[in-house]
């Protein structure tokens, strides 16, 4: 999941500097933003997102990570630590203009996410501790607010829910966006 963080973080600064350009059309309905923030699970949580928009809808794909407990995972013979609670999400919403440089953002869309659990090893022989990963798919829904101040560059302010069979939690952020060159 790290691996994957640090992928999507270099996509979306690549993508996000190339909206900032003279370029195609289709780069100017691009956008992201990350968010820092507090989960009710009472740990930090830290999200990004790829912003596609036309016209007041947009698609939206998002990763969120809950700062909770990481834990060393050998994968491959090679130890890796991952974050304990992650999301990943496709978001369809709808974009409404306040003012010139004020928006809000409605969306819901499905989403799937991993929680890694140190199992209770206390009858085992083994000294190490023994992760388990477990996998649910769910519906995430979020309320962001974005103020525009300087070109492209905005602040934003959200609420974000997941609702699934595992671990359904909501989410608080405030953080920085890039928005698309077309607003």
């Amino acid at each position: 999941m790290k691996t994957l963080s640090i992928v999507l973080l270099l996509v979306c600064i690549t993508l996000g500097a190339r909206a900032q350009t003279e370029t195609p059309q289709f780069f100017d309905h691009l956008g992201m933003g990350f968010e820092l923030g507090a989960a009710t699970l009472k740990k930090p949580m830290l999200s990004g997102f790829l912003k596609y928009r036309k016209t007041n809808n947009y698609l939206k794909f998002k990763a969120a990570s809950v700062l909770q407990e990481s834990y060393e995972v050998n994968v491959n013979g090679e130890e890796q630590t991952r974050p304990g609670l992650s999301e990943l999400s496709l978001v369809l919403g709808k974009m409404i203009q306040l003012k010139n440089d004020s928006y809000f953002e409605l969306g819901t869309g499905p989403a799937i996410l991993v929680d890694l659990k140190k199992y209770d090893g206390s009858n085992s022989d083994s000294n190490r501790d023994k992760i388990i990963q477990r996998n649910a798919a769910g519906l995430t829904a979020e309320l962001r607010y974005m103020f525009r101040f300087a070109g492209t560059l905005g602040l934003s302010l959200s609420v974000n829910g997941n609702l699934n069979q595992q671990k359904s939690f909501a989410t608080a952020g405030f953080g920085l966006v890039f928005m698309d060159r077309d607003l």
